[in-house]
């Protein structure tokens, strides 16, 4: 009788410890989730001249406009015009890195005509070189659309920014890694620019 009394104390701790620990991790669950709902804090909105530090890069925009003509390596086709986009950018990282091509992003409705853009490096022409660790340099962004589906007045542009973390849970190893938004850069499209 006695072995049969310390099976059911047993299971009777065992089941209440299992208890316990379940609530424990709904209440968890929904101390984490009320948080969740929490107002976001919003995310600044840049123009020509600020800077914003956007994980990898550290990033001042210049100016932004429209054209139907060459643009470094890039033509519009008749019945098209180009976005271009002026930016100069810091790597805040240790090593050289070509990784700000997708950086900004167009409103949703201009990325699905235009694609993805060209990146030129200012100094020589070329595209999407490495660029060096602390060395700020101007790159211009090309973005080839139908004439009729170029915006007007000013352009909202979305950045990106890759998030440092000290350890990497698969790796144990430093690095850049988890994209998020930084913020947005609003500025005036200017015509014919060049």
């Amino acid at each position: 009788m006695q072995s049969r009394f310390l099976n059911l104390r047993s299971k009777a701790i065992a089941w209440l410890t299992a208890g316990i620990g379940s609530f424990a991790a709904l209440a968890t669950a929904f101390a984490l989730g009320a948080f969740e709902a929490a107002d976001k804090q919003e995310l600044p909105n840049i123009t020509a001249g600020q800077s914003i530090d956007a994980g990898k890069w550290l990033i001042k925009p210049l100016k932004a406009w429209v054209t139907d003509q060459k643009i470094f390596g890039v033509t519009p086709k008749e019945g098209q015009k180009a976005v271009v986009f002026t930016v100069e950018l810091m790597n805040r990282t240790i090593q050289s890195d070509s990784g700000y091509a997708n950086t900004f992003h167009l409103p949703p409705q201009l990325e699905a005509v235009a694609g993805q853009p060209l990146a030129y490096l200012d100094r020589d022409g070329s595209s999407l070189p490495d660029l060096q660790p602390g060395m700020p340099e101007r790159v211009t962004y090309v973005w080839v659309m139908p004439s009729g589906g170029v915006p007007t007045g000013t352009i909202e542009l979305g950045i990106e920014a890759w998030k440092f973390k000290l350890r990497n849970n698969l790796t144990g190893t430093p690095g850049w890694w988890s994209k998020a938004p930084a913020g947005t850069v609003s500025l005036p499209l200017l015509a014919g620019e060049g």
